[in-house]
Formats: C-alpha cells, sequence, structure tokens
C-alpha cells in the first residue's frame, strides 16, 4: 500500500468568507502547483489525497512524500532542507505560472530521485481530468469548511475510485469511467450543501477586431453551453475574417435541434444608444436580430445582451415589442444600474411589461484570482441564490489556469455545478428578485466620459444632437411617403424613394452619435418625398397661382416659424397665416398646419397692406411676445430673464460659462429683428477665468417669434483656451438658474416625464423646472449632458476636450402640458415646396391623418408592403387610456404589430377610424391597409 503523501506549501489558502487580495501570478502559481499534486505519477504514490499545508509543518520532510512549493515571497525553510529532502527520498519542486513548466519541474524533480514513472509521460488530454477532480474535491471539501458542516464526503469510496483511474492509465486504458465515478461522489457529497447546484455561465465577448487568430474557449469544443455578447455587426465582420470560427459556431446550432450556444445582440451595431431616440433603438433592436437570424439561422436562443450599458427604465417595453424575452443586463463597464441580490431579476417597464433577466457580475476568465476565489464566490451565492449563477467573462483572452480544470470537472459530472446556458438558466429558474418601478435616475452610463477620455471623439457631445435631427429628417420623409403610400397605390418610383430611405437609414443608425454627417443623396430623396405628395395633392388644383405647400410630418398642430427669401410680396394675415414679416423679398412667417397634414400659402398678394405689429417684439434689452417676455443681462450679455405674461415672474436665467469657474462680460447688446413676427436680439461676451484669462467669447441669439410660446436660444463660442481633462470637470457649457431653489427638477426620459433627484440628469429631450404649478422646460434638442451645481443651478456641458462643435441650440418655455410634443417638434423639419398652382381643393390647410389624443406621441409613420403603413405610439402622460387614428382615405383592416412586423390583434374599425387602446407608458405599432 503506498504511504506517502502530498502537500502544497503555502502560507495562502484559497478562501472562503472573504476574497483574498492575491497576485494573479502567485494564485497561478498555486493553482499549477496543486493541479500538479494530482498528476497520475504523484497519485500513484500517495495514501491519502493531496493537502495545502504550513511549510512550518514540515521542516523535516516524511519519508517519500512530494512537495509542491508556488513560485512567489519566500517561504521559511531550514538551510539543509535540500539535504533533509535527499535522506527522507522525499521530492519538491516549483510550481510555476503555468502548467507546462510545472508539469516539466515536477517531472524533472521525480527523475532526480530516481523515480521516474511511465505516468509522466502522460499527455494533457489524460492528465487534465485527474486535475479536475483534484479540483473538484478542493471546492467540495472547502464549502464544508466555510459552511462549519460535517464533512460528509465518502473519503474512502473517492480515494480507491481515483486510484483506480491511476491504475487505468498505468495500464494504458480509459480513466474517465472511474474518475466520473468520483466526480459523482463529489457531487453526492455537495448536494448536502446546496441540493439545487451552482450553475457556470461561459459568457464569450466577440472583440470587435475578431480574425484568424481569435480562438472560442474550450467549453465549445467539449459541448458545453456558450453565449456569446456581440452586435450583429461583429459577427458579420468574424464571418468575413475568421470564416473557420464562424462556422465552428454553425456547426452547434444544427438546424430543428437544441444548439448549445446562446447569442446576446444588444442590436446591430454596438453604439452609445443611452440617449438616442427611440426609433433609433427599436431600429438597432430589429436590425440586429434580423441579421442574426440571417446568417446563423433559428438554431441559437437569442438574448439582449451589451458589452456597453445603455440601460433605461423604458428598455423593457422595447426589448419585448422586438422580441426579446430575455436579457444580460450586467453593468459590464462599470455603470449605474438597480441593486440586485439575485441572479434571476424580473425587470418591469413603466407599462407593466417585463422581461426576465441576469445581471449577476461576471467573473473574469483570463484572471487567476477568479479560480482561487471560487470558493469563496460559490459560498456567498448559496446566501443570496436559491439557483446561483457564477458568469465566466472571456474577453478574448487566454483562459487563466483552473478554467480549464473546471470545465473539465462538468464534463465529468456536476460535482460543483454544470454550465448552463444563459437562456435555459433564465427560462428554468424564471423567479428571483422582482425589480419594482424604476427611474431614470436608477441608471447612468457615463458616455461622455467614455466618448471624451476613452474614445477620443471630435463630437462626444454634439454627435447626439445631430443624429437626433438626421433621424427626425429621415421620420419625416418616411412620413410623407406613407402619406402618399395612402393615398394612392404604390408604383416603381415610389419603391425606389422607399429603398433608398433604407439606405439612409442603414447608414445613419449603423453609425449612432458617430456618424459623419448627413448621407449623400439624403436631401434629394426628401425632396422627391415632399415633390410626390405634394404633386398627388394639387392633382386638380388650379394652374398659375404660385405659393408654397407646407407640410407637417407630427400627428398634432404645429406652428412653424419660417423664413423664405424671394417670397414676392406681401399677403393677407389669414389663416394659416398667424405672423408675417417682410424685410424686402425675404418673408418670416408663422404658420398654423394641421396635423399630418398641410398648408397653402400665397407668394404674394399685390396691394395688400404690411401687417401691422401686435406689440414691440423687441427693445432695449428684451424680445418677447403674447406668450413671454425674455431680457438680456447687459452686464453677462446672457439671459437675465425668461417671464411668462400673465405672472411676470421670472423663471429662469441662463449664462455662458467655464467650468470649474469663470466670470462672464458683455461686450454688445444688439437688437436685430424688430418686426410683426420676429423680435430677436443678439450679445456678444467674453469668458475669463479666475486669474482673468481670457478663455473665449461667445454670442448669444434670443428669438421669439408671434405665436409661438418657446424661445429660441443659439449660443456660438470661439474658444481661445481649449478645455482639457475630466469632460464633467473641465468644459464650456451654460448655466441654467432657477429662481426658487425649491423648484423641483423633471426630466424626460424616452417619452416619460420622471422627477430626478440625480447629480447629473441627463436628458436628450427636456429638462423641467417645477415649483408649484409652474412648469419651466429647457429643450436640449439632443444635447444630454447636465450637470447640477446646487439647488437652483443646471449646467448643459457643450464644449469639453476633443469637442468640436461651436454651435449650439436651446429651447425655453413655459407651462406646457404636452412636453414631448414640444421636443419632438423643434427638431422635425416643416418642408416647403414652393408651386405653381392654387390650394389643393381649394383648402389652404387640411389635416391628412389625425389624432385625437395629445399624449399619444406618434414617433414615426412609414410606408410598407403594398398599399400599406405602419406606425409607432408612445404615451407620454402616464396615464392609460383610448384613441382614435384617423386618415383622409378610410383604411380597409388595421392590426397591432410587433417590432418584427408580426400581427398581434386585428382591430375592428369605427367609422373609418382606428380605435387605440393603451396602457400607461405604453409603446406600440400598428398596421393600416388599403
Amino acid at each position: 500500500m503506498n504511504d506517502a503523501e502530498a502537500h502544497l506549501l503555502s502560507p495562502y489558502r484559497p478562501p472562503t468568507s472573504y476574497p483574498v487580495t492575491l497576485g494573479a501570478e502567485e494564485a497561478a502559481a498555486w493553482l499549477t502547483g496543486w493541479f500538479a499534486l494530482w498528476h497520475p505519477a504523484v497519485l500513484e504514490r500517495l495514501r491519502r489525497p493531496p493537502v495545502a499545508s504550513s511549510s512550518y509543518d514540515h521542516d523535516q520532510p516524511g519519508e517519500g512524500f512530494v512537495y509542491a512549493v508556488p513560485a512567489g515571497p519566500h517561504l521559511y525553510q531550514p538551510d539543509d532542507w535540500t539535504y533533509r529532502l535527499q535522506q527522507a527520498n522525499a521530492v519538491s519542486f516549483q510550481s510555476e505560472l503555468n502548467r507546462t513548466d510545472t508539469a516539466e519541474a515536477m517531472g524533472e524533480a521525480f527523475r532526480l530521485r530516481g523515480l521516474d514513472s511511465p505516468l509522466l509521460a502522460l499527455t494533457p488530454e489524460i492528465t487534465t481530468p485527474f486535475a479536475a477532480v483534484g479540483y473538484g474535491h478542493l471546492i467540495v471539501e472547502s464549502l464544508f469548511d466555510a459552511a462549519d458542516h460535517e464533512h460528509l464526503l465518502d473519503a474512502e469510496g473517492f480515494w480507491a475510485d481515483v486510484q483506480s483511474a491511476v491504475q487505468a492509465a498505468r495500464d494504458g486504458a480509459d480513466a474517465v469511467p472511474h474518475l466520473r465515478a468520483a466526480a459523482e461522489k463529489l457531487r453526492s457529497a455537495r448536494e448536502t450543501l446546496c441540493s439545487n447546484g451552482f450553475s457556470f455561465a461561459d459568457w464569450v465577448m466577440l472583440p470587435a477586431d475578431a480574425n484568424e487568430s481569435f480562438r472560442w474557449p474550450e467549453s465549445l469544443h467539449r459541448n458545453l453551453p456558450l453565449t456569446v455578447i456581440a452586435p450583429a455587426e461583429h459577427w458579420e465582420y468574424l464571418r468575413k475574417t475568421a470564416p473557420e470560427c464562424f462556422a465552428e459556431i454553425v456547426a452547434k446550432l444544427p438546424p430543428g435541434l437544441p444548439g448549445t450556444v446562446d447569442l446576446a445582440v444588444g442590436g446591430f451595431a454596438e453604439r452609445d444608444d443611452s440617449f438616442l431616440p427611440i426609433e433609433s433603438q427599436c431600429w438597432n433592436l430589429t436590425r440586429g436580430r434580423g441579421a442574426i437570424r440571417a446568417w446563423l439561422g433559428n438554431g441559437a436562443n437569442l438574448l439582449y445582451g451589451r458589452k456597453r450599458s445603455a440601460l433605461h427604465p423604458s428598455l423593457p417595453t422595447w426589448l419585448k415589442h422586438c422580441g426579446f424575452e430575455r436579457a444580460i443586463v450586467t453593468p459590464f463597464d462599470g455603470a449605474l444600474t438597480p441593486t440586485r441580490n439575485q441572479s434571476v431579476v424580473n425587470w418591469p417597464a413603466p407599462d407593466g411589461k417585463s422581461i426576465d433577466a441576469t445581471a449577476k457580475e461576471a467573473q473574469p476568465a483570463d484572471d487567476a484570482l477568479t479560480f482561487f476565489n471560487i470558493i469563496h464566490t460559490l459560498h456567498q451565492a448559496t446566501s443570496t441564490d436559491s439557483y446561483p449563477l457564477v458568469p465566466l467573462l472571456h474577453r478574448g483572452e487566454e483562459p487563466a489556469v483552473g478554467y480549464s480544470e473546471l470545465s473539465a470537472l462538468a464534463d465529468l459530472a456536476p460535482a460543483v455545478g454544470e454550465f448552463v446556458g444563459t437562456h435555459r438558466y433564465l427560462e428554468e429558474h424564471n423567479y428571483g428578485d422582482y425589480l419594482g418601478s424604476t427611474t431614470a435616475d436608477d441608471y447612468f452610463s457615463d458616455d461622455l466620459d467614455y466618448r471624451t477620455t476613452t474614445r477620443k471623439r471630435s463630437d462626444p457631445v454634439s454627435g447626439f444632437a445631430k443624429h437626433q435631427r438626421l433621424r427626425r429628417r429621415l421620420d419625416t420623409a418616411f412620413t410623407l411617403t406613407a402619406l402618399h403610400r395612402m393615398l394612392t397605390a404604390p408604383t416603381p418610383a415610389d419603391l425606389a424613394l422607399q429603398e433608398a430611405l433604407s439606405t439612409y437609414e442603414t447608414a445613419i443608425e449603423t453609425a449612432g452619435a458617430d456618424g459623419p454627417g448627413e448621407p449623400e443623396g439624403l436631401a434629394a430623396s426628401e425632396a422627391h418625398a415632399v415633390e410626390r405628395l405634394a404633386a398627388r395633392l394639387q392633382g386638380s388644383a388650379a394652374a398659375n397661382v404660385p405659393g408654397y405647400l407646407i407640410f407637417n410630418p407630427c400627428a398634432y398642430t404645429r406652428r412653424a416659424a419660417l423664413e423664405i427669401a424671394d417670397f414676392g410680396g406681401q399677403i393677407p394675415m389669414t389663416d394659416p397665416v398667424k405672423a408675417a414679416q417682410f424685410d424686402g423679398k425675404s418673408a418670416k412667417l408663422v404658420v398654423e398646419i394641421p396635423s399630418l397634414g398641410f398648408a397653402w400659402i400665397p407668394s404674394g398678394r399685390p396691394g395688400t397692406p404690411a401687417a401691422k405689429p401686435k406689440l414691440k417684439t423687441a427693445e432695449g434689452t428684451i424680445v418677447r411676445n403674447e406668450f413671454f417676455e425674455a431680457e438680456v443681462d447687459p452686464t453677462t450679455g446672457g439671459l437675465r430673464a425668461f417671464r411668462d405674461m400673465r405672472t411676470r415672474l421670472n423663471r429662469l436665467g441662463m449664462v455662458p460659462i467655464w467650468n470649474p469657474g469663470s466670470t462672464c462680460k458683455a461686450t454688445g447688446v444688439t437688437i436685430t429683428s424688430s418686426g410683426a413676427a420676429l423680435g430677436e436680439i443678439t450679445s456678444t461676451g467674453d469668458i475669463h477665468d479666475d486669474q482673468g484669462v481670457l478663455l473665449a467669447t461667445f454670442t448669444q441669439r434670443l428669438r421669439a417669434w408671434m405665436g409661438r410660446p418657446a424661445l429660441e436660444v443659439l449660443v456660438t463660442f470661439d474658444v481661445k483656451q481649449q478645455a482639457v481633462g475630466y469632460p464633467w470637470h473641465g468644459y464650456f457649457g451654460t448655466r441654467f438658474g432657477r429662481r426658487d431653489e425649491r423648484a423641483v427638477l423633471f426630466r424626460g426620459s424616452h417619452g416619460k416625464n420622471a422627477r430626478t433627484s440625480g447629480n447629473r440628469p441627463c436628458s436628450a429631450d427636456y429638462l423641467e423646472f417645477r415649483l408649484g404649478g409652474e412648469r419651466t422646460f429647457v429643450f436640449t434638442g439632443g444635447l444630454p449632458f447636465l450637470q447640477t451645481q446646487s439647488n437652483r443651478l443646471v449646467d448643459a456641458v457643450l464644449i469639453p476636450e476633443g469637442e468640436t462643435e461651436r454651435r449650439f441650440e436651446f429651447l425655453i418655455a413655459a407651462d406646457r402640458d404636452h412636453p414631448m410634443q414640444t421636443a419632438q417638434g423643434w427638431t422635425t423639419p416643416t418642408p416647403v415646396l414652393k408651386v405653381n398652382s392654387g390650394p389643393p381643393n381649394g383648402l389652404t390647410s387640411s389635416w391628412l391623418g389625425h389624432l385625437d389624443l395629445p399624449s399619444l406621441l406618434l414617433t414615426t409613420l412609414r410606408p410598407d408592403e403594398g398599399r400599406a403603413i405602419t406606425a409607432r405610439f408612445v404615451e407620454t402622460a402616464s396615464y392609460a387610456g383610448s384613441a382614435e387614428l384617423r386618415f383622409a382615405v378610410p383604411p380597409a383592416t388595421a392590426a397591432t404589430i410587433d417590432g418584427l412586423g408580426a400581427e398581434v390583434q386585428a382591430i375592428v374599425l369605427n367609422g373609418g377610424a382606428i380605435p387605440l387602446e393603451f396602457s400607461a407608458d405604453e409603446g406600440f405599432r400598428l398596421r393600416a391597409a388599403w
């Protein structure tokens, strides 16, 4: 009978109650030493399993004992310890950072003692399962210690199975059945502590630049489940640059059979989606899902998952809408998310729709500390989870020591636990934490710092505003094309236009806030959409009556401010014209346009008297209209006061600033327009730091249009000293100050108005200051980064380090009942077409589509196959209700559809109208056909 022992001499032990902050190299050396002691050549000499011991207990080596000493800090040992080893015929070797060097050191140590064995020549394919069983033995026995529980492992039976496996290896037979029996005994013992077992999930982040050198984790080749987190465009790149790696995944997804690979897809492109419009997010989700299905078939389970967080309260609604039922919402980038205790959470949106998700923190698979601290990880998991999950994250690096042994152990038996697919895990364990209602303050992903510091973007702020306006241009063109489709069946020219717009959409949305600008040809397609609808409407209009046809792509009445050069003369002040001002051949007009409709105005009527101003729109330092007045501060050049005309109380002030500290000094205040339609004041000034150094100059333009209850603000900077450093601390921007510090902040978040108390209440839509019944809004137009400075001050971050844009626009308004209408309408273009025929059917204005509830926001109207259109809506007032959607030509059929276009429920028309029913904050989509 063998009577030797094996000891790993180290002052460290895999922790149980707390993680050890050990160096990764020391942890790797410890693990390779432990696994080396479970080599068959060592095990055949032993009377019991290897153990970890203190060097002080082995000043005198045991007869024939085997010692592994991890590389690292020098252990205290007698000066003649090498001599004592020789006298005891004991073996000692130093374990290194990798298995190969450690195995060579062990073999050399055996040979020096004349203990050469044929087992030393075994390949890693044979020895790894032995090391895996040794790893399982270490974990299970340590878990008993962590729980202060009696050790219930059948030690004799376990060791007999191990020795049988050693004998099989010596005889050239298959040792796996014996090792599997030993692993089953470990499982039986572990089940007394945790009957449900542990679940391990392999999460692989597919690199954006994966090529032929990329390798999948070995769990894929062991047929263990794997979850790949990547946008569709990364799969497309892999398909082209590394077809063999791509084929390996396809092989694991047999048609009609359950595959072993889950795909976590956050969209087609990995963009900074947090502040992008709803239509942009839905495009990314549906396009990504469709691309994955096209390339990889239907054998893969799809989840939502992203490398960079882009979470917000309404996301579960859009995920369900776009076909996702489960998600990985772990913040891999350290973003702020709600606290979760269990592995499975039910994540609801404000409208009540929910998805099952996991936000479990992933352990890096390329860090040896993950596998050294795994006992602590498992022990902690049992205290919070009924079915503990331990994700192992692969980021393209070689897995650390311990990963192969853990996956090989799972391949033998679920001694500690099993590797599971994330989709299957969430499907089987669909209970856990109920996250409850969340607000925008519960989520924060620092896109500003990421875009500025990490990615060095030249448009870290302005990229969002430019994208939002491009998105609304696209939606406008789609809407006009859809209205034309409502009026007539599509022709080849219509289908070509629809295809062109989809191509531009792909280019714009693939880039997101990183977009290079307007795609070539977009303006021509927009003009083509306008011309085709105009031609259809004016088919029977009186000829040789010059005028302008103006369209409204929004589902609510708008008062558009227009500036038209070479207008042709005065026109009468009758509907739909609400204000008019003529400066030579240039016209400044305010025109009221019905929802999804048009207005026609003449291009000039000889003899028409000039419109008389209703009030003085600009005088001194004040611009005004019938709704408000705005006063420029002659000292700073900023906005001193914004007052509503009813109470005359100051609502808001604004001044250009440099953070962390600056003074602003006006150099000029000039009235640049004071007419019947527009009051405009332009101020200029300098921004100095605390030492009086000139940092920048600015120009600020305030505009008040008659008939429009919103102040337009344009700020332009000429930067002399560039911003550097952390973008939240060093930036040029505008500072808004409210009158009363008791005013409460609200912000728009993807259609929902939500109270905020965060110090960075970011919003791409608007910020609201509410005091009693007073509601004052700053519409940011896609400039999302806001930061509070005190109870009264909020900064809009405009020019951090690297930002090249110098021109920024805001809108300030008071007491808007439906602020999302204003936010959307401000960034939506108003198409104007010069025509040579009279009003359509004699109507100077009319609607082509009408929605009778202002809180229900139409985000897009698009042509569909055949003579049909689709529309998407978002409820924005947090009230359930019903509404009716009408078109100038009543549709034949209508149905609600999901984000992928599949019919959800047929709608029974009500006298030609489409009845809509919805819950609070719900987003939904419908299809109407003629």
